[in-house]
């Protein structure tokens, strides 16, 4: 008896398990999704920082952003980054600082996407105190992914001074950004802000170690693709001449692709 119930059971087992068996390999695999290609775009950036670290006043600075695709055997991005004190203590000027250029490729993975190349600084700053004076290179790359509503990723790079006047200071600094970002209801989004760490190798020291939150609107209709965001950080680093407190806001415009 007991041998004919094991032979029951072993093909009621075998006639539940076919079945289903069958219909997973008929389910085809969901695919992975690949993020969207890179989209050129245009933005403006302004930071107020109402005091600095030992030193009294405030400044005000606008950052004009630039980024462009382009395809030359592989997928590339071309961004630029070109700063303007708009407003300084009594002691400061105001005028263009140095400008930064980044070529980047990018090699899709996964659920992500990697960014790699170089980073370059030109000395276009029209005071000497707002820039190095010299050209200066270094590596770039990044990583980012999205998670659900979630994006994360960080941006790292470093440059270091390969040609300008002896009389100017060396240059040497490695910068890290950290993204995370939780898309929430009507094009709504909060996360970090920018918390660009910087350590200067030349001083040997961390100069900034930003805090800070963002939140960020996404506009359709008329004026789509326009991004608003508003965000505020503090530089736990203790530095003389640093911003204690940087409040910043920015308008970005998605161009077609």
């Amino acid at each position: 008896m007991q041998p004919r119930r094991a032979a029951v059971a072993a093909l009621a087992l075998a006639f539940a398990f076919a079945p289903a068996q069958s219909r997973a390999q008929q389910i085809p695999a969901t695919p992975t999704p690949t993020p969207a290609p890179p989209a050129p775009y245009v933005s403006i950036e302004e930071e107020v920082s109402p005091n600095y670290d030992d030193e009294s006043g405030s400044s005000s600075l606008v950052n004009l952003r630039g980024q462009l695709p382009y395809v030359a055997g592989a997928q590339y991005v071309f961004r630029l980054k070109l700063p303007i004190v708009t407003s300084a203590p009594a002691t400061a000027v105001t005028a263009a600082g140095d400008l930064a250029l980044y070529d980047l490729a990018v090699t899709d993975v996964a659920r992500g996407r990697w960014l790699e190349g170089v980073t370059i600084r030109v000395p276009t700053a029209q005071n000497d105190s707002l820039g190095s004076g010299k050209y200066s290179i270094g590596p770039a790359f990044g990583y980012e992914t999205q998670r659900g509503p979630w994006t994360f990723g960080f941006l790292q790079q470093s440059f270091f001074s390969v040609i300008g006047p002896t009389s100017r200071s060396p240059v040497g600094q490695s910068k890290i950004e950290p993204a995370v970002t939780l898309a929430v209801a009507s094009g709504w989004s909060i996360g970090l802000s920018s918390m660009t760490i910087t350590y200067d190798w030349v001083r040997n020291e961390w100069t900034e170690v930003p805090v800070g939150m963002r939140a960020a609107k996404r506009f359709s209709g008329g004026l789509s693709p326009l991004e608003a965001s508003v965000e505020m950080e503090q530089n736990l680093a203790d530095v003389k001449g640093a911003p204690g407190w940087t409040i910043r806001t920015l308008l970005k415009w998605t161009l077609p692709r």
